[in-house]
């Protein structure tokens, strides 16, 4: 066989080699999961007195569900979503928001701090990390028909100076706690409770203070998402007071 020969048959074996190394990875390659290009939404029905219609990117995903009451996990694609709430046919509520991928969020529907006006939807993000042995994440949102609100746990003031739309999140010991809301930099009296919140270890307990004083509506809704095994010691920390509250990612 002369050179030329050689030559051409040794480019014929590396294009086969080269063919056949591509195929076998592209067989071999994993390929990303549409649960990677999804997001989880929970909606928070947060106007006591009222039945509606929840809407995800145009499609009814629940319908009648009252005030005071968490729906889903609903699945959606990551991007942009609209939320709408409706009531015999009339939209209530709508928001567009951006949900990323792989995340989880609480779409709450509620009052703004003045009684009289629109509703809005206010999303909360749903921080999962994992919390150590013993202890329990827990997150206060104002979104209540009253102005800035103190939240007091075993009479102490936990979070001051919460305003409409606001939270708060910190992790705690697991117990049992004696939470109330008063108006802010004052004693009282409470708007909501007391009450008794129990905050299980290894678990995200949402509190949302909703309502309206004026029609005696004010309650509060929990809901509670498990975060999985945690590590580190059982020894629970002090809980220490905090100031102010963080505003929420979106509001509408």
């Amino acid at each position: 066989m002369n050179t030329s020969s050689w030559r051409r048959l040794i480019l014929r074996t590396c294009a086969v080699a080269a063919a056949l190394t591509i195929a076998l990875a592209a067989l071999g390659a994993p390929t990303r999961s549409s649960a990677a290009n999804e997001a989880t939404v929970y909606l928070v029905q947060g106007l006591p007195g009222r039945s509606l219609d929840v809407k995800l990117g145009g499609k009814e995903v629940a319908s009648g569900v009252d005030g005071a009451t968490v729906v889903g996990p609903f699945t959606v694609a990551a991007g942009r979503t609209k939320i709408e709430l409706v009531d015999d046919d009339k939209a209530v509520a709508t928001a567009t928001v951006d949900l990323e991928a792989g995340s989880s969020s609480d779409a709450v529907v509620h009052l703004p701090a003045a009684p009289d006006g629109d509703p809005v939807v206010t999303l909360y993000r749903n921080n999962l990390t994992p919390v150590q042995g013993g202890k329990a994440a827990h997150a206060v949102a104002h979104v209540a028909a009253v102005g800035p609100a103190d939240i007091r746990v075993s009479g102490k003031v936990l979070f001051a100076n919460v305003a409409n739309g606001e939270f708060l999140y910190k992790v705690v010991p697991a117990d049992t706690y004696s939470v109330d809301i008063v108006p802010a930099g004052t004693d009282g009296p409470a708007v909501i409770g007391p009450i008794d919140l129990t905050l299980k270890p290894g678990r995200l307990t949402w509190a949302f203070a909703i309502g309206d004083p004026g029609r005696d509506e004010m309650t509060v809704v929990t809901h509670e998402i498990d975060l999985g095994s945690g590590g580190g010691s059982d020894r629970p920390d002090d809980v220490d007071t905090g100031a102010g509250g963080r505003p929420a990612w979106d509001r509408f």
